[in-house]
């Protein structure tokens, strides 16, 4: 076979088409040349090198499809969802579900329902209907998930959590080669709409969603990766957590020695003497007000230029506290001082007036316990500020050794320790709190944990699970490429998997893959997938 080309004058132009010829042999012996295919018109130097290429597969025997003869029928989601199973993987997330259910004969796999649960928080997260229909229509799976599977998955990850949880940590420790000297641990809340199970009730809400009933959740974290949680009720107060959370570290993780960094909400003398007992190092920052300790040494100076510094400023036996002072903060604490004092006064002022023109006027007159009560309202916590009095009408005076209390303490924290780091180190390992705060974050605003719409509290906390899960992923995605997770799946989320009918065959076909996103998958560690995949159903 070869291409044979064809030069066509009409009008005054030069018209030029290719054919690939094959020489046959006549019955009368004579050699003629037979049209295997009309590749029409040739316009450009593509146009040729497209014939060549042509040319080159028929003679491999390779079967040249028409583009009308192809039919795409749909195209699902590929790249993230390639990438995070890679990781799933090779972290052991998928072997420590499957050998939490080794030995339970299931309809359906649950290992994968699961992953798929996770990823699906990844790039669409929303009601659990909306899960099934996401993975059924738009992921690339080996899955047809049925609605009971989406239930089923979320309650059975729920009774094995800590089994799971607990392999998990294991694979992590080993594949990761994770930094045990610091565990960092922060509580949440996370909010109902309607009713809700035994564990929604109301409580101090993170939310500012006071008007719901919630759960209390609690993370602890890793070189910022989550390796626990719990799910407590919604009442449940902060410090109450601690010891179980420790205890996981000690009983189920064996940890035995570490430093615990946590916030001022666990902070309690019952609390502090807990860790020591049970052996662990701590850093904690301390409530700033209704603590005589913290109230006698947040007034102290903390000499220095350096914008953000500290420094001891008591010792007892092992404990140390660290007073910390961020310049940037303080001027920012002193402004807001300023403002809340102008917004409360001015308020105050109003007020007052409103009740003395009630007294004139014809409608009913505001009482003196009315007006006491909408004073203390507009306080609100800042009414350890003022002095509130009542005498022929509202009066109020500024309480100053509590407005001085607060300006000394502005840009300030005290924290606490039995660690024996320097105190600029110490103030550097309780900022890494705010890995756990991000993680906060990406569970309420990203993953979608809240609100809750589920019945049961093995419902919340099968949903829960799978968000930290997803956490899980997104943290080590983020950790390996040193990319924040929109710059990863704005890579990533263009590559997709590609249903072709062809004269009535199934095909499943990438796209191309672009060199950013080949850096994306070196940097995650993780092969490219194949031009052509396997089907996606089973």
């Amino acid at each position: 076979m070869h291409l044979k080309r064809n030069t066509v004058k009409k009008n005054g132009k030069v018209y030029e088409y290719a054919k690939i010829v094959q020489s046959v042999r006549r019955e009368d012996g004579q050699v003629t040349q037979k049209v295997v295919k009309n590749l029409g018109r040739m316009k450009t130097e593509e146009d040729w090198e497209r014939a060549e290429s042509i040319l080159e597969a028929m003679k491999k025997g390779e079967e040249v499809v028409k583009l009308k003869d192809v039919k795409i029928e749909k195209q699902l989601e590929l790249g993230g969802i390639w990438a995070a199973d890679d990781i799933w993987t090779e972290v052991g997330v998928g072997k420590a579900i499957r050998n939490s259910f080794a030995g339970r004969d299931f309809e359906y796999n649950i290992e994968r329902m699961a992953f798929l649960l996770a990823v699906n928080r990844l790039y669409d997260p929303g009601s659990d209907l909306a899960a099934r229909k996401w993975i059924d229509k738009r992921a690339y799976c080996q899955l047809e998930p049925e609605e009971q599977w989406v239930y089923r998955t979320g309650y059975r990850l729920a009774d094995q959590k800590d089994e799971i949880e607990e392999e998990i940590f294991q694979n992590l420790r080993k594949n990761l080669n994770l930094s045990l000297n610091r565990v960092f641990y922060d509580l949440t809340s996370s909010y109902f709409e309607g009713k809700g199970p035994e564990l929604a009730l109301f409580g101090y809400s993170r939310d500012h969603r006071p008007d719901r009933k919630q759960i209390v959740l609690g993370v602890v974290m890793m070189d910022g990766i989550p390796i626990a949680h719990r799910v407590w009720a919604g009442n449940t107060a902060d410090k109450s957590t601690l010891e179980k959370s420790v205890k996981d570290l000690k009983e189920r993780f064996g940890i035995e020695d570490v430093t615990f960094v946590a916030d001022r909400g666990v902070m309690s003398s019952t609390n502090l003497g807990d860790l020591e007992d049970w052996g662990y190092d701590y850093i904690l920052s301390m409530n700033r007000r209704k603590n005589k300790t913290a109230e006698k040494l947040l007034v102290k100076d903390v000499p220095g230029s350096d914008k953000v510094r500290a420094r001891e400023v008591r010792s007892e036996g092992e404990k140390r506290y660290i007073l910390c002072l961020n310049e940037e903060r303080r001027k920012k604490d002193l402004e807001k001082l300023e403002t809340v004092r102008e917004e409360c006064e001015k308020e105050l002022e109003e007020l007052k007036k409103r009740y003395e023109n009630s007294q004139e006027g014809r409608g009913r007159p505001m009482t003196k316990e009315s007006t006491i009560k909408q004073a203390q309202n507009i306080l609100g916590k800042n009414k350890r500020l003022y002095d509130i009095k009542f005498d022929e009408t509202l009066e109020w005076e500024l309480n100053e050794e509590a407005w001085q209390y607060e300006k000394d303490i502005a840009g300030k924290i005290l924290l606490v320790s039995t660690d024996n780091l320097k105190p600029s180190k110490t103030l550097d390992e309780y900022k890494n709190l705010k890995d756990v705060e991000q993680a906060f974050d990406d569970l309420k605003n990203f993953l979608k944990l809240r609100p809750f719409h589920h019945n049961t509290d093995k419902g919340v906390r099968g949903h829960t699970f799978i968000c930290i899960l997803a956490l899980l992923l997104k943290k080590l995605m983020e950790k390996r490429t040193e990319k924040t997770f929109k710059k990863i799946m704005n890579e990533l989320e263009p590559l997709k998997a590609n249903i072709l009918n062809v004269r009535g065959e199934k095909i499943c076909q990438r796209n191309e893959i672009t060199h950013s996103q080949e850096k994306i998958f070196e940097s995650l560690d993780v092969e490219t997938p194949p031009r052509m995949l396997v089907e996606t159903k089973k």
